[in-house]
């Protein structure tokens, strides 16, 4: 995967710049989510392969989200259950399309299908539990729904703060999300880490 970004720099900037056209929320959100994964990642002392991983990971995790009409995106109230699906088949739709560019491209794909997987196994679209879910989509996991949750979204006008967002993760903490990551999330959200991605919502 490193040898095919470094020989194609273009590579991640068109598919970001794709999401930004399409849906300017969405690529804000994800430039969100990108800011506090790689945090995150800092924090966990990994490697630069897998900073570089998660970074681009959480950058392109909505990636799928060109698959799914605008209007359903941009609808404003509660989504039906048909629209619901066709939500759902991001994290795949994001996956195949990295994979229909190159196979080297395997691993990321794997981080941008399961970053809706759950560590109890009731996630989708596989059913993935605990340690099988890739380390980049566990952790981009929470910084997902951390900035989904603090902010409003045209179906959903409630926002939590900072404390409640911080008490729904603890409660989610060993089933929707791995317990080691969310202590170290959790531990990084409170010591004011994230203030840079808060920085990034402004227009």
């Amino acid at each position: 995967m490193r040898n095919l970004l470094l020989a194609r720099p273009d590579l991640v900037p068109a598919l970001e710049g794709a999401l930004r056209i399409y849906d300017t929320a969405t690529a804000r959100h994800s430039a969100r989510v990108a800011e506090m994964a790689t945090i995150t990642a800092v924090e966990l002392g990994l490697d630069a392969g897998g900073l570089e991983l998660t970074h681009w990971a959480a950058q392109l995790h909505d990636l799928g989200k060109l698959a799914v009409p605008a209007a359903i995106l941009h609808k404003p109230g509660p989504l039906s259950a048909e629209e619901w699906e066709e939500v759902a088949r991001h994290p795949g739709a994001g996956a195949d399309l990295l994979l229909t560019i190159s196979d080297e491209l395997a691993p990321l794909a794997a981080a941008v299908r399961s970053h809706h997987e759950c560590w109890d196994g009731s996630g989708y679209p596989d059913g993935l539990a605990g340690d099988d879910i890739p380390l980049a989509g566990r952790i981009v996991a929470l910084a997902d729904v951390y900035d989904s949750i603090t902010r409003p979204r045209p179906y959903r006008n409630l926002a939590y703060g900072q404390d409640a967002a911080t008490v729904l993760i603890r409660a989610e903490t060993g089933a929707h999300f791995d317990p080691t990551l969310a202590k170290v999330f959790l531990g990084l959200l409170q010591g004011g880490a994230f203030e840079v991605a808060a920085e990034l919502a402004r227009p």
